[in-house]
């Protein structure tokens, strides 16, 4: 852990800090990329008077706090008619991340930012949401990159305040083969739970699969190093404290039987390490007896790039799936790299696509001297 990482958890774990007047600037950048503005502020504010900050920080953290505040009302206010649009054409998604966490287990949804709200649809209803969300003023910028890297559409809608509204429509929980089908629609809408302060048709993951969830998430992100990005941390660690013990030991045997506990473990024992989360004592050593046997999924905590690759291909069902997916990495479809670089010149294609190329490369071979 970085000693930025380490003052940031000492003042969310209500802990004595020395944080000098120099590294101020370099704590509210940290603490803006982890997500934890509002719950570094919301701390102090309630913390024993023996954690002393610079008043300069605890102003700065207010002022970004008052921010998110704001920024949750008028993303409350939208997504209720979002959902209402949505249910009164028959299609009921599923809130997934960090909104419905918000509203479940934060003291205050604003303490939990996000940029944007995750919703799960069945794949059936990809083309009729998209539809009805273009009609209600959202505007989709990126074109399709594929059938097999990726399973969500993200679109935007600006209010006349200026404050722009984000939505990422899910058709599976994940843009990872290896992963997008281990979690499905048809099963987690039957034990989905209301959230009911965002009205009558909120609805999430049971915390269960919620939990479940956020460990792949995590894992999802080990080859880009922000896996232990402390907000999903601090999510996982709100989920395992209001977990019963049985609820616990049907995630063990989901985990198990999904193989993949050995995610499941070191999203727990990270966790854990840095939030001192109170877990069942048998959870941890369970966890640890499902994950002895080989995993593949591990390879998504301890191999690159080329390793995960290795995996995802291993998930997909046949050769000419395999081979998609291979092709739709090193060349997505066309109107999918005319949007991302921004041009509808199509004699620019060959370049565009070794431009993609070279960039790749460079960020592989800078990971692998990191």
């Amino acid at each position: 852990m970085s000693d930025l990482e380490e003052i940031c958890l000492a003042i969310l774990n209500g802990k004595p800090i020395n944080l000098p007047e120099s590294e101020l600037e370099q704590l509210l950048d940290f603490s803006q990329e982890h997500g934890i503005v509002p719950l570094l502020h919301h701390q102090l504010q309630s913390a024993p008077s023996s954690i002393e900050v610079p008043r300069q920080l605890v102003d700065k953290l207010h002022a970004q706090a008052t921010l998110e505040t704001a920024a949750e009302l008028a993303r409350n206010h939208e997504l209720k008619q979002v959902l209402a649009v949505l249910a009164n054409n028959g299609i009921q998604p599923l809130l997934m991340k960090g909104t419905p966490l918000a509203y479940l287990l934060y003291p205050n949804p604003a303490l939990r930012p996000r940029c944007d709200t995750d919703l799960l649809i069945p794949i059936a209803d990809k083309k009729k949401t998209i539809h009805i969300l273009a009609e209600f003023g959202y505007i989709f910028p990126n074109a399709t990159s594929g059938d097999f890297v990726m399973h969500q559409a993200a679109c935007i809608k600006k209010e006349k305040t200026g404050f722009i509204h984000q939505l990422d429509v899910h058709w599976k929980i994940s843009n990872r083969p290896y992963f997008a089908n281990i979690l499905q629609y048809k099963e987690l809408i039957k034990s989905a739970v209301p959230v009911f302060e965002l009205g009558p048709h909120a609805h999430t993951l049971a915390l269960t699969d919620a939990l479940l969830f956020g460990c792949l998430h995590r894992a999802g992100h080990a080859v880009s190093n922000d896996s232990n990005r402390l907000i999903w941390l601090y999510d996982i660690h709100l989920l395992c404290e209001a977990l019963a013990p049985s609820e616990f030991e049907y995630f063990i045997a989901q985990a198990s039987s999904l193989q993949v506990s050995t995610l499941c473990l070191d999203a727990l024992a990270q966790t854990q390490l840095r939030f001192h989360t109170n877990l069942p004592d048998t959870v941890l050593t369970q966890i640890r007896k499902s994950s002895t046997q080989p995993e593949p999924s591990a390879h998504y905590l301890q191999g690159g790039r080329l390793t995960q690759l290795k995996c995802n291909l291993n998930s997909l069902p046949s050769i000419k799936d395999k081979l998609a997916y291979i092709r739709e990495i090193l060349f997505p479809p066309q109107d999918y790299m005319l949007t991302k670089y921004k041009t509808r010149n199509q004699f620019l294609l060959p370049l565009l696509y070794l431009h993609r190329f070279i960039v790749g490369c460079k960020q592989q071979l800078g990971r692998q001297k990191k």
